[in-house]
């Protein structure tokens, strides 16, 4: 049971990242970014290119690649969304659904449809407590640890931080008291983004790069920040650790009890197969969205 807690800490850590980026575009925004995990799948083979073409390291491949998708969330909201600021959300959100379908396709034209991998070598793994983990991915979570740490710092302790809320809470009202609400969204577009490409870094060295490791996890990375309370920060991190426990546990258990109680017959056991794993958040969303669509920490409206 300890190796389920764990491998539900990685996934965690790697969906936070992605969930925290998504709800803060909403949050500024309010419109569903579509396109967000595939900021994801930039980052990852941005660090693959710079580690692998201009044999940098692979954590300093990682961060400039890390800065620079930052900088394409900015130059796409410049292109793209400043000139929709006054749609409805619903074209804001066919927008991103299409601009996410033109990244990913994008990355397949220039890389391909195969899977790569970083050369990180072979990992050995650690024991602990009858768990085995690697030295990648407990770099996984203290990274996952230290940037949302850092993240709540931002926000709470600095300028900056303080004008994001504001213009979250009120963008007009923000705008009227001296605030400059385009550098806040600015801002928020390049940590969002920021945000996404360390997830998909995080994600490939635990798996594999490919074209579509972005829309691979849409689901997950909605639930999360649905779950937690769209538009909350720290209500998407609580999503993301309940959506990483409900995807390994709900392997992990025996359903047949269950079924029998139910009047099903089994041979007394029954477990989820592990291709119906992104069920799991996909059923934990409908019922989100049916009996808590403000989430654990939305208010109601």
């Amino acid at each position: 049971m300890f190796q389920v807690l764990i491998d539900s800490l990685i996934r965690a850590a790697e969906l936070s990242f992605l969930a925290v980026g998504l709800t803060m575009v909403y949050s500024v925004l309010r419109f569903p970014n579509f396109a967000h995990v595939e900021f994801a799948t930039v980052g990852a083979y941005m660090a693959l290119l710079f580690s692998a073409t201009l044999t940098l390291p692979l954590w300093l491949a990682a961060a400039v690649g890390l800065v620079l998708t930052g900088i394409l969330g900015v130059v796409i909201d410049r292109a793209i969304f400043s000139r929709l600021r006054r749609a409805s959300p619903i074209m804001l959100m066919i927008a991103s659904f299409a601009l996410g379908i033109a990244m990913r396709e994008t990355v397949r034209a220039i890389w391909g449809p195969s899977p790569f991998f970083y050369n990180i070598g072979l990992q050995r793994p650690m024991e602990v407590m009858g768990a085995r983990i690697t030295s990648i991915q407990i770099a996984i979570i203290g990274a996952a640890v230290v940037a949302m740490a850092g993240f709540h710092l931002l926000l709470n302790r600095t300028r900056l931080g303080i004008a994001m809320r504001a213009a979250a809470d009120n963008s007009q009202l923000a705008q009227s008291s001296g605030i400059y609400t385009e550098n806040v969204i600015r801002t928020v577009w390049f940590i969002g983004a920021a945000f996404a490409a360390l997830g998909g870094v995080l994600i490939a060295l635990n798996t594999q790069l490919a074209p579509d490791m972005g829309f691979g996890i849409i689901i997950q990375v909605f639930a999360a920040a649905i779950l937690g309370g769209v538009g909350n920060p720290y209500g998407a991190l609580l999503g993301a650790v309940i959506i990483g426990l409900a995807e390994n546990v709900g392997l992990a258990i025996n359903w047949a009890p269950l079924a029998e109680f139910l009047g099903l017959s089994t041979s007394g056991y029954l477990f989820i197969p592990t291709g119906y794993k992104a069920a799991i958040p996909f059923t934990v969303l409908i019922l989100v969205l049916l009996f808590m669509p403000s989430g654990l920490t939305g208010a109601r409206r």
